[in-house]
């Protein structure tokens, strides 16, 4: 009788503990969207570069690569500045200050390309707002620029550059001139944050038309740029390449070159292990077919690559790319299947 009682008892009392506890979630598992094919056009010399979001699956704006020539940062208190290096441009540091001194191009210039990687610790100009004891700068180092080659391959000629800081305005002026100092003029950078990054032109300024989007309205960038590739005897040598960057800002991505495209899922994502280089697509999605040196090379893409993005919405998608051609056999057209997990 006396257990029966208890039993009576205790039943009231783990019902009223049991409901003081909050219920699992419930995971809902989201459903994929179907599977996307899209080309991007960047004509058979490379010359246009396109912003692609995934989650729109839609270019968000293509503009030709030839239009700007240098890009500043419009984060707060950051005015790294960055060469086009879409045209092959370098920089070489001279060490002086007096823009109006007329310089030469040593024969052993120490010329810098911006890393490929999008680390700051390989950006070629460097933080030239700031001294060795971190203070604020009103003008930085002048620096040299070659500025890279033309459609056909030609050398685009060297200026000099000299980047100024207004504290008050928070402004970056450019002083840009030839190197034995003529046709000198200046132009302002305005640092409007709802870009990724602002731009300006050499000859004509602050480019009317941004090429950038804004930050969170794009994914991948398909460009062409430098990078360090490496002989047989592991000597490294810029190059220019065509591929796709990643927004390093709010993308990550990782490789499986295990699972077919069709057998990744949401699971397989989730157990990756994802990274935010720039160029971690990059351009050996495609491989090569012949020898560089001689220009008669084509192009065969990497079926087996699927690469893994998580962007700014915190969704997954796997991608591939499944050709560099259009169907009438012209380069520069790289076509890509992608689909949400």
């Amino acid at each position: 009788m006396k257990k029966i009682n208890l039993l009576l008892f205790l039943i009231p009392v783990i019902t009223l503990f049991t409901s003081c506890f909050k219920e699992d979630e419930r995971v809902i598992p989201y459903n994929p969207g179907n599977v996307q094919t899209t080309v991007i056009t960047m004509e058979e010399d490379y010359r246009l570069m396109s912003f692609f979001k995934l989650y729109t699956g839609e270019v968000v704006d293509s503009s030709f690569k030839y239009d700007w020539d240098l890009a500043i940062s419009t984060k707060a208190n950051d005015y790294t500045l960055f060469p086009n290096t879409s045209l092959f441009m370098k920089v070489a540091h001279t060490g002086a200050y007096n823009f109006d001194s007329i310089y030469t191009i040593p024969n052993n210039a120490e010329w810098k390309f911006d890393s490929s990687d999008g680390d700051s610790s390989g950006n070629a100009i460097g933080l030239w707002w700031l001294d060795a004891d971190s203070a604020l700068l009103n003008a930085g180092e002048v620096l040299l620029i070659d500025r890279g080659i033309d459609f056909d391959g030609l050398p685009l000629g060297y200026l000099k550059i000299q980047p100024l800081l207004n504290h008050q305005s928070n402004t970056v002026e450019i002083k840009i001139s030839k190197i034995d100092n003529t046709e000198q003029r200046s132009f302002s950078f305005t640092r409007d944050n709802s870009h990724s990054l602002e731009t300006m032109s050499f000859q004509d300024g602050l480019n009317e038309k941004q090429p950038f989007p804004a930050a969170n309205d794009w994914d991948l960038w398909f460009t062409q740029y430098t990078t360090l590739l490496f002989t047989d005897e592991g000597d490294a040598y810029p190059y220019l390449v065509t591929g796709a960057l990643i927004n390093k800002d709010n993308t990550s991505v990782a490789l499986d070159t295990i699972h077919p495209f069709n057998e990744i899922t949401r699971e397989t994502a989730d157990a990756s292990s994802l990274s935010s280089r720039y160029d971690f697509i990059g351009y050996d999605w495609k491989k090569i077919n012949g020898d560089v040196t001689s220009g008669e090379i084509t192009y065969t893409a990497r079926t087996n690559y699927v690469y893994i993005i998580k962007t700014s919405e915190g969704f997954f998608y796997k991608l591939r790319f499944i050709d560099f051609y259009n169907d009438q056999g012209k380069k520069g057209y790289p076509k890509f299947e992608f689909q949400r997990l």
